[in-house]
């Protein structure tokens, strides 16, 4: 009769320091002589299956193993920081040694996509499939604690160490502009220059491409960042399209080819190289104008807003010059003393029809009128001649285009044999909801 040890393990629970994550492990009475491990089940993660935990847990089905084997496992996946939670318990026969894994994934919001700024030589999908056979839990997302990081970080240098690729891999945790929240970790291949020849761009046409190919001129001989790439192609190759009615265009993603260098290069120029980055497009259809309605206006009439705006029924819809009009509206609305006008655009598909709807939405605000007036920076005589030319009094309806034109208008009242440098700075004051002005005037 064979003998069944069983121990369920629930008695402590183990900080990683690594990883911050518990992880839940009981000693029982048992042998901690070894058994073979012929069988593992893993309850608890949505993410991962069977043979993605047994792998990176470091142990190996027909092995001899003991408790102490389980507990470097439990280590091992709670020091990943993938898991809130780690649990286990295993019983053992003449047969061998079943083991049971109960993880709890960490939440989602925990974890942030890795991106790849520079690995010219391999494609996402190559890297991928090379990191997931060095970091089994690697899915494309990170925790933001733990040592899962680093890992991923060891295999990409691995991986360029075998393919005799130079540089050295670093990564960046990359947060948001507004705020501290990390959002991705950018990884990069350090000490080697990797310049750009040209730029090609599979999914446009003839016509595009060589429209695209004069807004691109600066990418050439520049750093090769996908990144960097990714801002040239939202503002200066989108608008390529946008302009010309293709509303749903978009640039995938970067890659990149080598240029192959001459076989006798040394080892500077091995660290020196060209690529040619390739930057996919979908162009989409062209949508052409039906019609714009305004909506939420009352201050200032249709008739003085809608001149402003150029999309002409029947004609392929300019995004690029509908953003410049709306800019035209705020500028009217500020100079009538609506200082916090918002105008947004709601744009309406007919795909069937390859038709665009606009409906132009104004958020007018409440009426600034002027408040203080400050100058700074000039002498007490030139000071009062500048203020004694301001005709903008204070409780009348602010004009935001005022104050540069009275820069403009008074400048024969500076003193002469002078360049001034002007700054102008308005201060809201949403209580009373006037606008005070500062003119600083500072000699170059």
């Amino acid at each position: 009769m064979s003998r069944v040890m069983r121990l369920v393990l629930c008695l402590s629970l183990l900080l990683s320091a690594a990883a911050g994550q518990k992880q839940s492990t009981s000693v029982g009475k048992a042998s901690a002589a070894p058994y073979k491990l012929i069988a593992l089940k893993v309850t608890g993660t949505a993410r991962y299956t069977d043979t993605e935990i047994l792998a990176a847990s470091g142990l190996q089905m027909g092995q001899n193993a003991a408790d102490g084997d389980f507990k470097e496992a439990v280590q091992r996946l709670g020091d990943s920081g993938l898991f809130s939670n780690v649990v286990y318990s295993y019983s053992s026969s003449s047969a061998g040694v079943r083991l049971e894994l109960q993880l709890a994934d960490v939440d989602k919001n925990k974890l942030v996509p890795a991106q790849f700024e520079n690995f010219v030589w391999f494609t996402d999908d190559e890297l991928l499939t090379a990191l997931q056979r060095s970091v089994p839990l690697f899915k494309q997302l990170l925790p933001l604690t733990g040592n899962l990081t680093e890992r991923v970080s060891e295999a990409l240098q691995a991986l360029l160490t075998a393919k005799q690729f130079p540089g050295r891999v670093d990564f960046l945790r990359n947060a948001e502009e507004s705020s501290d929240t990390l959002n991705a970790i950018v990884y990069r291949v350090e000490e080697v220059t990797i310049r750009i020849r040209g730029v090609e761009f599979p999914g446009a046409s003839p016509e595009q491409t060589a429209l695209l190919t004069t807004a691109a001129r600066s990418l050439t001989g520049a750093e090769y960042l996908r990144s960097s790439l990714a801002a040239v192609a939202k503002f200066d190759l989108l608008p390529v399209y946008l302009q010309r009615g293709y509303l749903k265009a978009a640039f995938g993603p970067s890659d990149a080819r080598v240029v192959p260098q001459p076989p006798a290069a040394d080892a500077q120029a091995a660290s020196e190289l060209q690529v040619d980055a390739i930057v996919p497009v979908t162009p989409g259809r062209i949508y052409s104008t039906s019609s714009v309605d305004w909506k939420g206006n009352s201050a200032i009439a249709i008739s003085e807003v809608a001149p402003l705006i150029h999309m002409p029924a029947g004609q392929p819809a300019d995004a690029v010059r509908l953003l410049r009009d709306l800019e035209s509206v705020d500028k009217l609305y500020r100079s009538r003393g609506y200082m916090t006008v918002q105008v947004k655009p709601d744009a309406q598909f007919d795909d069937e029809k390859s038709t665009v709807h606009y409906d132009l939405s104004i958020v007018e605000g409440d009426l600034y009128k002027m408040g203080e007036l400050e100058i700074a920076g000039l002498d007490t005589q030139a000071k009062a001649r500048m203020q004694a030319a301001w005709h903008l009094p204070e409780g009348q309806p602010y004009n935001a285009d005022y104050p540069r034109k009275f820069v403009d208008d008074t400048e024969q009242l500076l003193p002469r044999a002078v360049r001034w440098a002007v700054s102008i700075h308005e201060s809201l004051d949403a209580k009373d909801k006037t606008v005070d002005v500062e003119i600083r005037f500072k000699p170059q």
